[in-house]
């Protein structure tokens, strides 16, 4: 048997169960019933690639495929919630694709939305009370295979994902053969088991609901799904949904040493910020960051790793999404420069072109690099693309830092231990400046009580 492309099939079958048992666990929780649920309608994603996995092919163009795959939502709420197709007053659809490869969580892939247009209320998530399908009633869930979501007419630029709201009729239309036109697009290339052993891939839905958003719900409508390549035609789902999650967690899942955190937009939408520092074992460390934007407007323009006078910094990297289909936001990369302050990526400012490349909700962009100094904690800078009360945030995390200098290593070994001892008794009373820690002029009991004070730095 030849070498799984993701991880021997043992372990991919025992990784499945305990998704499985997590997600069981996380719906059992949803549906307790303890006198607490979400007020008004909440709709969120139970299923990614439907429930017996549901993923096709379409097309190809230019080493491009094009993909579709079905979802069923679910309404965790206690109102029902708008379904009212042919208006704004319906949810649209995203669907996104997402890669762990050479310890980086990217994405690869981005499509148009589904604009929805009636829920039939199926029983499976909850209990159901059902309703017309201008509406989906509390507990009730709602499917669109594949074949229906392949149909993409909205545009993300069009949809304001923490409020909810869009215009309708849509301004623009997808472009390009109906083969591709609207479709989840992802490069052969990137999913090609013979060009990305190992790797590790995930399909994630996001549902963007107006009254769902109107009542502060919309932090929970994104959910993935682990799912392998056995071509670059041929998709397998792995694990359950993994429902109230988006896909950045799967990295989390993978490698338990990502600092996964949520960062709030100050009163506006949510980003996910991942960070994972790698130690090359020669004096060097990988530096890997995931910016995701789950529902924020004004969306990341500018982004900062502080880094001091001693790190020296190389193989500075970028991804992000290409929105294709005749998507109005420019795909040009980010600009990135290095000074004495930090690493520094950015897009175009918002006063130059509105629809520059900013990381806008549903979407998520990595940044990495190599430096030869090791982890400390320091404050990342996200500048917010869209003009508001507050220009930039900060997010604490792992950033390269000189290492601290040992008060009292006088024999400059890297260590404070009983070789510097030694050498203060051998300078005693003299004004040998390396034995006068404090600098006062003389080697006493001072410089002593630094050294001891010291001891064990390295």
């Amino acid at each position: 048997m030849s070498k799984s492309l993701l991880v021997p099939a043992m372990a991919i079958i025992v990784i499945a169960s305990l998704l499985t048992i997590t997600l069981a666990g996380k719906r059992s929780e949803m549906n307790r019933g303890d006198g607490h649920p979400p007020r008004g309608p909440d709709v969120v994603t139970w299923y990614t690639g439907g429930n017996s996995f549901d993923m096709n092919l379409y097309g190809q163009q230019d080493g491009v495929l094009g993909w579709a795959f079905g979802t069923t939502s679910c309404n965790w709420g206690d109102m029902v919630a708008d379904w009212y197709g042919g208006t704004n007053r319906v949810p649209v659809i995203a669907q996104n694709a997402y890669r762990i490869k050479d310890g980086r969580f990217e994405q690869i892939g981005v499509a148009w939305l589904k604009h929805s247009f009636c829920a039939v209320s199926e029983p499976g998530c909850g209990n159901c009370q059902a309703t017309p399908c201008a509406t989906l009633g509390i507990g009730c869930a709602d499917t669109y295979w594949a074949g229906l979501n392949a149909d993409a007419i909205a545009p993300r630029s069009g949809i304001n994902a923490f409020t909810g709201y869009y215009a309708y009729p849509f301004s623009i239309s997808p472009t390009g053969p109906s083969s591709m036109r609207g479709k989840l697009h992802i490069k052969e290339v990137d999913i090609d088991p013979a060009l990305n052993e190992d790797a590790l891939y995930f399909i994630e839905a996001q549902y963007v609901s107006p009254d769902d958003a109107e009542w502060g719900n919309q932090d929970n409508n994104a959910s993935y799904k682990w799912i392998k390549f056995l071509t670059a035609t041929s998709p397998l789902g792995l694990s359950s949904t993994q429902v109230g999650q988006p896909a950045i967690y799967g990295w989390k899942f993978f490698d338990e040493e990502v600092d996964l955190r949520k960062a709030r937009v100050p009163e506006e939408g949510l980003l996910h910020v991942g960070i994972r520092v790698y130690d090359n074992g020669d004096g060097t460390w990988n530096y890997v960051y995931a910016i995701h934007n789950l529902n924020s407007d004004r969306s990341i323009g500018t982004f900062t790793v502080p880094v001091e006078d001693c790190v020296t910094i190389s193989d500075i990297g970028f991804n992000d999404v290409d929105y294709g289909s005749g998507e109005i936001i420019d795909g040009t990369d980010w600009n990135v420069d290095v000074d004495s302050v930090g690493v520094h990526w950015n897009t175009t400012a918002f006063e130059q072109n509105e629809w520059s490349n900013a990381i806008r909700w549903g979407s998520m962009y990595t940044f990495w690099f190599t430096a030869d100094q090791g982890p400390d904690s320091g404050d990342l800078e996200l500048g917010l693309f869209k003009p508001g009360s507050v220009s930039s945030m900060t997010h604490i995390a792992a950033v390269p830092k000189c290492p601290a200098s040992c008060i009292g290593d006088v024999d400059d070994s890297g260590n404070v231990d009983v070789a510097d001892l030694l050498y203060l008794v051998s300078v005693w009373g003299s004004n040998d400046p390396q034995g006068d820690v404090n600098g006062d002029g003389i080697v006493n009991i001072n410089d002593l009580l630094d050294v001891m004070a010291n001891w064990g730095c390295n």
